[in-house]
């Protein structure tokens, strides 16, 4: 149905944010396992935003398309495999490349991405822009203008912080 197509899109766009907070307030560069692989990266994005726009296509993208080709076997062997499953792991797996897309002009982008940002299918240049401003605690979901309104304005993100700060695990500072 439409409404699994759509909720598709939003969980999605959501696992795209969850990823992209839990990198910016857990992960450093001296990140046990992690720091090497996603803290640097982060940190070179966040001081030269730009930076993803560098790395190649497959750079931007293997190893989320790692995890949803495991995803697709599961849903296989599940068998739960169907059209939403397809778009959610194809939205997904590209959450970095949309992210990048969000960093480039329409010259880069080309006409169907620039057109899909314009008709608001495709997270816009201007919405992502909000994460990097400021405290950069915010704007984490990366495929669409969605969610970060509505769960930035709940306070998603500072509750699941204030939770984890319980069990022990702090938000890193930012590196100076």
């Amino acid at each position: 149905t439409l409404t699994a197509y759509a909720a598709a899109i939003l969980l999605a766009d959501f696992t795209s944010g969850l990823v992209h907070w839990f990198e910016d307030a857990y992960v450093r560069a001296d990140t046990p396992v992690l720091g090497k692989w996603l803290g640097e990266a982060n940190i070179l994005h966040h001081t030269q935003p730009r930076a993803i726009c560098r790395k190649s296509w497959w750079g931007n993208v293997w190893d989320l398309y790692l995890v949803g080709a495991l995803v697709l076997l599961a849903a296989w062997w599940g068998d739960w495999l169907s059209g939403p499953v397809l778009l959610y792991v194809l939205l997904s797996s590209n959450a970095n490349l949309i992210h990048r897309f969000s960093h480039q002009n329409a010259a880069e982008n080309g006409r169907l991405v620039t057109t899909l940002q314009d008709w608001r299918i495709l997270q816009t240049r201007r919405h992502h822009a909000q994460h990097h401003q400021g405290e950069r605690n915010s704007h984490y979901c990366a495929v669409t203008n969605v969610l970060n309104p509505v769960l930035d304005g709940v306070g998603v993100w500072k509750t699941l912080e204030r939770g984890l700060a319980r069990a022990g695990l702090h938000r890193k500072p930012e590196p100076a």
